[in-house]
């Protein structure tokens, strides 16, 4: 699983600078999932130049790009579906559920609701089988991720702290449970808390992943948050009738935030050191 992580990591790389990373693999629908999230503070996506630079949802030119133009047309191509083809899968009430076809757009748009509106210009029609396809119909995709491994691969921009937010909740959800009823034949039972009992669920996936001592979540770092205070205002532990001992005895105690500012003070090479690498 190391080389796994080492391989997955070279990728994250390649696409961002990589300086911390942390994913989770989750396998609730009998498929691996993986969630992750690479920052690095150079390449964090702070404008539209730099949401453009790691993502496009536009046919590429073939003239230019013959062997991209020919994945993003065979794997990254929604549909069609609408009046086109009112039988594909992604129709919910004569909708699509994906909201394709989507608008053209000359320039990106920042934060429309949450998210990001890709440009999507407007270009001739190409002939994709037996449909004729614009930029409308392009799922959002990473140009090397996508020639790198010749698949279906959508890539968005979540550059909120959300995206962190949304990562962890994966970890610590627990496993995947199902609901169990258990009832005599003939018989009639309305107490539906008693009838139920949960169970957990491990699919097939799952279970040859866990066999096989998979890591089912990692991260490079682990953040630690100093006890914060204003000056003089440290929090004290006292006893009943002892509170005029405890202030003194807490004046003359440096706390870990006090401790954290003296080193990094005195000693400038304390600032390329971590928190957590201190005490070694």
């Amino acid at each position: 699983m190391e080389h796994v992580e080492e391989r997955r990591t070279a990728k994250c790389t390649r696409v961002t600078q990589l300086q911390y990373y942390a994913y989770r693999i989750s396998q609730q629908n009998g498929f691996s999932i993986l969630h992750n999230s690479a920052l690095d503070s150079e390449s964090k996506i702070r404008s539209k130049d730099d949401i453009d630079k790691f993502v496009s949802a536009e046919l590429p030119d073939p003239c230019t790009d013959l062997r991209l133009f020919q994945i993003v047309t065979k794997c990254m191509v929604h549909g069609p579906c609408g009046t086109t083809n009112i039988n594909s899968p992604c129709m919910r009430d004569g909708q699509c559920c994906k909201s394709f076809p989507k608008q053209f757009k000359d320039d990106t748009e920042e934060n429309v609701n949450g998210y990001v509106i890709y440009r999507r210009r407007t270009t001739e029609p190409v002939q994709v089988g037996k449909y004729s396809i614009d930029n409308r119909w392009v799922v959002p995709y990473n140009p090397w991720l996508l020639k790198k491994f010749n698949a279906h691969i959508n890539v968005e921009v979540c550059a909120s702290v959300k995206s962190v937010k949304y990562l962890y909740k994966y970890v610590y959800k627990g496993h995947d449970a199902a609901s169990v009823k258990i009832q005599k034949e003939g018989a009639l039972d309305h107490d539906e808390i008693l009838s139920f009992d949960e169970g957990r669920h491990v699919s097939a996936l799952e279970a040859m992943w866990r066999l096989n001592e998979f890591n089912s979540s990692h991260k490079s770092h682990t953040v630690v948050r100093l006890a914060v205070h204003l000056p003089q205002q440290q929090p004290i532990v006292y006893q009943d009738g002892q509170e005029a001992q405890a202030i003194e005895r807490a004046a003359l105690r440096k706390t870990k935030l006090t401790s954290w500012f003296e080193l990094n003070k005195n000693y400038p090479s304390a600032h390329n050191i971590s928190y957590s690498d201190i005490p070694q």
